[in-house]
C-alpha cells in the first residue's frame, strides 16, 4: 500500500530535489544540534541509510559543518555519524556557553 501511494503522488523528481538539497545544506549560523537533526531528517526522507556508505554520509556531514567544528571533528578521528552528531553538539553547546558567560 506505502509503495502504491509513493508511484501514485510523489513525482520521480522528488527524490532528485530532495537529494540535491540535502547535499547542499550546510550548518551555516544554525547550531550543530540544528544542523544534525535537519540531516538526521534528509537521510531520513531520502531512505540514504541504505543506499550510500555511512563513511560517506560521515564525509558530507563534515563538509556542511563551520570549519571550526569539522577542524575539530578530524583532530579527534570520529569514524561514526552517531558519534559525530553527539560531539559537534557538545562542542557548539561549550562554545555558546563559555561565548556567555564570557560576555556577562
Amino acid at each position: 500500500m506505502k509503495e502504491e501511494l509513493k508511484i501514485k503522488y510523489v513525482t520521480p523528481s522528488f527524490s532528485a530535489h530532495l537529494m540535491d538539497n540535502w547535499y547542499q545544506y550546510t550548518q551555516g549560523n544554525k547550531s550543530a544540534k540544528e544542523y544534525a537533526e535537519k540531516l538526521d531528517e534528509f537521510l531520513v526522507r531520502c531512505g540514504i541509510l541504505h543506499k550510500e556508505r555511512k563513511a560517506q554520509i560521515l564525509s558530507e556531514f563534515r563538509v556542511g559543518l563551520r570549519d571550526d567544528l569539522r577542524s575539530e571533528l578530524l583532530a579527534i578521528g570520529v569514524t561514526e555519524l552517531e558519534a559525530a552528531f553527539a560531539l559537534v553538539q557538545d562542542l557548539d553547546s561549550g562554545r555558546t556557553n563559555h561565548f556567555q558567560e564570557s560576555r556577562l
